[in-house]
This record gives structure tokens, C-alpha cells and sequence, in this order.
């Protein structure tokens, strides 16, 4: 069982590495999915004005339906690279807890000074991964932008 330390640490890692992820995807969302969000609004003010007052009701839905697409697409690739982002990441941790493990051997529990070296080998894993995928979050937004232009 992790002690109240190590798990207060673990804590603020894990503030530390969601305040990050909030940042940049929000940077996504304000910058880039907006935009495209606003372009679907109005293409299918266009629909209403070509659809008019006597315009059949499935062409006019289809042509809605149509300027949405990209919106719900872009909506569907930042959820897909942040689950893949967050696949890793989750991968990354349960390596830290492997090498924990590693170091336990049965009474070690017993052993406050040994138990404290397993705490901090893991807790040293687990800042080094939030600080490597801090840094990787800069390039997934850029990915994710790029791609979100072509939609766009």
C-alpha cells in the first residue's frame, strides 16, 4: 500500500499533467475546431436559404447533414489522438508500477527505509513520464491541427 506522501505526489502529477492536456486541447478547440464548427453553422444557414419556404425537407436535411460532417469528424479525431495520447501514457505509469514491483520482495514492507526507496523509484517514474508526455502533447497538437485544416 503507497503512503500518504507518494500518494499526494501521484496526485499532483497527475493535476500537473491534466492541467497541460486541458491547456492544449482547449488550444485545439478555441483555435481550429471552432472555426470549422462556425463554417458548418453557416453552410447550413445556406441550406435554409436554398431550401427556402418550398424546398423539399430531406434535401434540405441532407445538406445540413452534409455541413456538419466536418465538424463531427474533427470532434472524432481529437478524441481519438487524446485516447491514443492517454493509451500511452497509462502504458508509460503501469511501467513505473512494474519497476516498483521489481524491487518488493516478501518483508520489505516491514522496512520502512526500503519501502521509501521503492516509493521513490516510482515516484521518479512516474515525474519523468508526465514530464516526457507534457512534452509530447506540443506535437499532438500540432498533428491534430494539420490534420484538422484538411477537414477544414
Amino acid at each position: 500500500m503507497a503512503s500518504p506522501a507518494l500518494q499526494a505526489k501521484a496526485q499532483a502529477l497527475n493535476a500537473k499533467m491534466e492541467a497541460a492536456a486541458r491547456a492544449e486541447i482547449a488550444e485545439i478547440e478555441n483555435k481550429t475546431i471552432r472555426k470549422i464548427g462556425r463554417k458548418g453553422v453557416e453552410c447550413t444557414l445556406k441550406c435554409f436559404d436554398k431550401a427556402g419556404t418550398t424546398g423539399p425537407s430531406d434535401v434540405l436535411q441532407n445538406c445540413a447533414n452534409q455541413c456538419q460532417m466536418p465538424n463531427q469528424q474533427a470532434g472524432q479525431l481529437l478524441n481519438a489522438e487524446v485516447g491514443q495520447f492517454q493509451n500511452r501514457l497509462s502504458r508509460s505509469m503501469m511501467e513505473c508500477q512494474d519497476k516498483a514491483k521489481d524491487l518488493m520482495y516478501p518483508g520489505i514492507e516491514n522496512d520502512a527505509k526500503k519501502m521509501g526507496k521503492v516509493e521513490d523509484t516510482m515516484l521518479a517514474c512516474m515525474s519523468k513520464t508526465v514530464d516526457t508526455h507534457i512534452g509530447l502533447l506540443k506535437p499532438m497538437r500540432q498533428r491534430v491541427e494539420s490534420q484538422l485544416k484538411q477537414l477544414g
